[in-house]
C-alpha cells in the first residue's frame, strides 16, 4: 500500500509550512479543499495556492504529483481554478469529487488531462454508486474513513467492508482510504482480505513533529 499524506490547511503559512516538509519525503501528495459548505470546515483556498506559487512564496517540485480532494458544493467550479494550476506548473495526478453530487466522471475524463475519481462518504452505500456508474470507467475511488471535514476524527473500522464490495462489483481501478490512518489502525487494516492501494494519511504525519522520520518508515513497513 502505497502512503500519500494528506494536507489539511487553514491557512496559507500552515499551507506552506506542511508543503516545504512533505515534498521532501513524499513524490505523491493529497490536498483538502473544503468550502464550509458540503463539509463544516474551510481549507486554504485553490486561488490562494495559486497566488503562493506565482509570486514563488511556495516552491513546488516538478517530482511531485498532487491529488486535489474536493469537499466542495461547486465542484466544476474549482476544477477551473485546478486547470489554471496545472497551466502554471503543478503536477496534477487526481482529482476527488464526492459521490453525493452525483458527478459525471465518464464525460470529465474526456475533457481534462487529469484523473478523476469519487470520493465516497460514509453514507454512501457501493451497490448505489455501481447502479449509478460504470465503475470500470473510473479511475479512482476515495473509501472516506472517518466523518469529514476536520483531521484527528475516530476511524470508521467498518468503512474497509466497502473495499470488499467495490471488488465484488468488478471493480479495477485504484482504491484509497482516508482517515484516522496511524500505527492504532493500521494493523485492522492489514487484517483484511481486501485492502486499498493507497493510504491517505493526514493528522498521524501533520501533526507528528519530531516524530514525522519515525512515523513515516513505520508506515512504510506496513
Amino acid at each position: 500500500m502505497q502512503i500519500i499524506p494528506t494536507l489539511l490547511t487553514t491557512t496559507v503559512e500552515e499551507f506552506i509550512e506542511q508543503m516545504n516538509v512533505f515534498q521532501k519525503y513524499f513524490d505523491r501528495i493529497q490536498l483538502d479543499i473544503a468550502d464550509g459548505k458540503l463539509v463544516s470546515n474551510v481549507t486554504t483556498h485553490i486561488e490562494e495556492i495559486e497566488s503562493l506559487i506565482l509570486d514563488k512564496k511556495v516552491d513546488i517540485s516538478s517530482k511531485v504529483s498532487f491529488d486535489f480532494h474536493l469537499m466542495v458544493s461547486d465542484y466544476a467550479a474549482e476544477l477551473q481554478k485546478i486547470i489554471k494550476l496545472n497551466q502554471i506548473g503543478l503536477n496534477i495526478k487526481t482529482i476527488l469529487i464526492n459521490a453525493s453530487l452525483h458527478p459525471d466522471i465518464e464525460a470529465m475524463i474526456d475533457l481534462h488531462e487529469f484523473s478523476i475519481g469519487l470520493d465516497v462518504f460514509p453514507e454512501v452505500q457501493i451497490d448505489d454508486l455501481a447502479l449509478e456508474y460504470n465503475l470500470t470507467k473510473i479511475p479512482s475511488i476515495q473509501i472516506m474513513t472517518v466523518n469529514p471535514g476536520f483531521q484527528g476524527s475516530p476511524f470508521l473500522p467498518n468503512m474497509l467492508m466497502k473495499i470488499e464490495q467495490l471488488s465484488k462489483n468488478d471493480y479495477r481501478g485504484e482504491i484509497m482510504i482516508d482517515g484516522g490512518v496511524n500505527e492504532n489502525t493500521l494493523p485492522i487494516i492489514n487484517s483484511k482480505e481486501y485492502r486499498p492501494d493507497l493510504l491517505c494519511v493526514g493528522s498521524y504525519l501533520t501533526k507528528a513533529g519530531e516524530k514525522l522520520e519515525e512515523r513515516i518508515a513505520l508506515l512504510n513497513k506496513q
